[in-house]
């Protein structure tokens, strides 16, 4: 189902799926991408393991509201706060928090700032340290040559058409999928046309992102303080948000487990999906709730 919520001051689109008298499950997406980049499969296997799946949009990104940032600036911090006003939009006192990339790092953030709303965390491909802003990626990793060398051709040779902004989403993508399973171009380049359709061109509400991302707190030391029982998910081929990222992240929150996909890039790959819901089950289940 459908449906819109005032959350935080902006106005969300999210989803629901499943029974809302299951457990509920919030899934926080990454930067600069829609609350449907959360597969279709994957919110399915948790919806039929027994839970109330809530997917989002936030804001800047898909049907949700814009922000004009220079006027409004907001952290990852905002982010959560977004986060939470859509549990209470849909009346859920709490649920299991599960983030992918940037949406793994609002919902340490979640954890954090709102610890008596999320009964579980898991964060997928994520991390806790800042942003180095001299060299683009987390600090205590390297930025790999690839991901460079596709971020020189955006400043030098911006896409100026849908057409070339699809075609530098397919070629970043190819770059960051691993090789747990071959690349699959025409149902990645279907996908990602799907999104423009949705929401139109994305490039100048995901530069908000990538502000928030840059001016928010490193929570390195912080996430110690986590309570909530964590999952840790991270591919093992991540060039974004490498391994030594998600080790680090496990490593600081007591108690936490971390789960390596061999192969895994910085993307939900089908041969994947199966593992991270079942995963995922399992850490929910432990709980009881």
């Amino acid at each position: 189902m459908e449906r819109w919520i005032e959350s935080n001051g902006v106005r969300l689109w999210c989803e629901t799926l499943g029974d809302a008298a299951d457990p509920a499950m919030l899934l926080v997406m990454g930067l600069g991408a829609q609350g449907t980049s959360w597969p279709d499969d994957l919110c399915e296997m948790l919806r039929a393991g027994g839970h109330y799946v809530i997917r989002y949009d936030n804001r800047d990104t898909g049907l949700s509201g814009r922000v004009d940032y220079a006027a409004r600036p907001y952290t990852l911090t905002d982010l959560a706060d977004d986060a939470v006003g859509v549990l209470d939009g849909l009346g859920v006192d709490a649920a299991h928090v599960v983030g992918a990339s940037m949406g793994g790092m609002i919902a340490q953030e979640i954890a954090l700032q709102h610890p008596g709303r999320v009964r579980t965390l898991t964060a997928i491909m994520s991390a806790a340290a800042a942003i180095d802003p001299q060299s683009g990626t987390f600090r205590g990793s390297e930025r790999d040559p690839r991901l460079v060398a596709w971020d020189a051709r955006q400043v030098t040779d911006p896409p100026t058409t849908d057409e070339q902004r699809i075609q530098a989403r397919l070629d970043l993508a190819r770059i960051l999928s691993g090789s747990l399973s071959p690349f699959d171009e025409s149902a990645t380049r279907e996908i990602i046309a799907r999104e423009f359709l949705r929401a139109g061109d994305m490039t100048h509400t995901m530069q908000n992102h990538i502000l928030a991302v840059m001016a928010s707190r490193d929570r390195s030391e912080l996430v110690s303080s986590i309570t909530s029982p964590t999952l840790v998910i991270h591919g093992t081929e991540d060039l974004m948000a490498p391994f030594e990222q998600g080790r680090a992240l496990a490593a600081a929150i007591p108690g936490s487990v971390l789960v390596p996909i061999e192969g895994m890039g910085h993307s939900l790959p089908a041969p994947a999906l199966a593992r991270i819901a079942s995963e995922i089950l399992r850490h929910t289940n432990r709980v009881g709730v």
